[in-house]
């Protein structure tokens, strides 16, 4: 089932790789030639050249022993067992290293520490706007050639005669040069997806895919979600698994068995993907990402099962930049007042977190605090988004509830517009 063009994450490390996998020049090449493992975190001095230098390497111990682990194949071993008692779910999370990359360098000089830290900063921009194109927008290309002044910290590891770069991206001056250059800010708030993947193979015919199988395959598509910071997770495939989410249904794509077999997982969204090989060097797949009661239909292609798969993780992630990014207003828009009113917000502690949540949106450029009656807040959030963008981001907050009623119609049969004081957006704080 392996394709001799295997693409290991070690060996995208390396971009010099990229040429043999047999990826094509399309949109996406670029991206998926640049899948790196996660950076470690680190302490920061000054230096002369403009960037700071690392010193202690913090969490790298741990994040190097677990990097060998993966290249040994232990680490998928490791999870398939633990994963096979403990049942973690597939929720929204808050990603934390969309200003962290790893750059292959040739070696330690100016110059090529420049460019890396050019290459590193335009990874990081397609992260935070969600638009994996970013780098042909020529309005960031004059930013990109000054990336030094966006470093927080860097230093430097080698493995199996390779020199790598790693950088730390200063968060807050990211973001003001996101909102200069009037770009799409996708928070980092995201959707936990859950993928089912099953392959059609000439040799072999019909299965469905298990990390315990492939777990190359499995290890590049975890890259490409740090890539694009997209938290994915897979099944088990447990006999639970195979019982709810059986070969049939799921190259069927059959939605309802994906939610039966997504009970135990709980995630925010679902991905399955069918991928067929139609010749010796010719793949194709057909995907469906359903997501918060809408489904979303894509296929990809490629010279590899591998890279397929890229292919699809790379328009999910699309898919999901385009419902959640913050679009840039005009200058004429307006900012418009939405008032949302929580229940159970029964201690301090609940109305300084809930609070404290809804002002750091970014879809929210203020708040003001209308009342507190009970155990029941009303908040005037100011926004210059669509009511559904604003729906759609506060839903990944698993703890707002969202009542079953419908909105409050009054007797001569008016509909007050939701989000307006006579009816709120309603939630419970759980």
């Amino acid at each position: 089932m392996h394709d001799p063009g295997l693409l290991s994450r070690k060996n995208l490390l390396k971009p010099s790789n990229c040429a043999h996998s047999g990826l094509r020049e399309t949109d996406d090449a670029d991206t998926i030639a640049s899948i790196f493992t996660p950076s470690v975190y680190f302490g920061v001095l000054p230096n002369t050249n403009g960037f700071v230098q690392a010193r202690g390497v913090g969490r790298g111990l741990e994040r190097n022993s677990m990097h060998k682990l993966l290249q040994q194949g232990l680490v998928m071993q490791l999870s398939a067992l633990l994963l096979g008692v403990f049942i973690l779910p597939v929720q929204a999370r808050v990603i934390s290293d969309l200003y962290e990359v790893v750059e292959a360098v040739p070696s330690r000089g100016s110059t090529d520490l420049a460019l890396a830290g050019s290459r590193g900063l335009e990874r990081v921009f397609v992260r935070v706007t969600g638009d994996a194109a970013i780098g042909n927008n020529p309005n960031l290309q004059p930013v990109l050639q000054k990336a030094q002044q966006f470093v927080q910290g860097y230093h430097y590891t080698s493995e199996d005669n390779q020199l790598y770069l790693h950088l730390s991206f200063d968060p807050q001056a990211v973001s003001r040069q996101v909102h200069q250059l009037g770009l799409p800010m996708w928070p980092n708030n995201r959707p936990g997806t859950l993928v089912w993947l099953a392959v059609d193979t000439l040799l072999d015919g019909r299965s469905v895919l298990r990390e315990e199988d492939v777990p190359e395959l499995f290890s590049v598509l975890e890259a490409m979600a740090i890539e694009r910071g997209v938290p994915l997770d897979f099944p088990v495939m447990d006999l639970n698994d195979q019982r709810n989410m059986p070969l049939g249904a799921l190259w069927a794509q059959d939605e309802r068995a994906a939610e039966r077999a997504g009970l135990r997982y709980s995630p925010d969204a679902t991905l399955m993907g069918r991928i067929l090989q139609s010749s010796g060097h010719r793949w194709q797949a057909d995907w469906l990402l359903v997501h918060g009661g809408r489904s979303y239909a894509f296929d990809s292609s490629g010279g590899s099962m591998e890279e397929t798969a890229l292919r699809g993780i790379n328009q999910m992630a699309n898919a999901l930049a385009r419902r959640y990014a913050v679009r840039p207003q005009g200058r004429d828009a307006q900012t418009g007042a939405m008032i949302v009113e929580l229940a159970g917000v029964d201690s301090f502690a609940d109305y300084v977190e809930a609070l404290a949540y809804l002002r750091g949106l970014a879809q929210v450029s203020s708040t003001s605090l209308l009342s507190v009656v009970g155990d029941r807040m009303r908040i005037a959030l100011s926004v210059s988004v669509r009511l559904s963008n604003l729906r759609d981001t506060l839903a990944l907050n698993h703890k707002l509830r969202a009542p079953a009623d419908g909105d409050t119609i009054d007797l001569s049969g008016y509909r007050a517009p939701l989000g307006s004081a006579d009816n709120p957006l309603r939630y419970r704080w759980d």
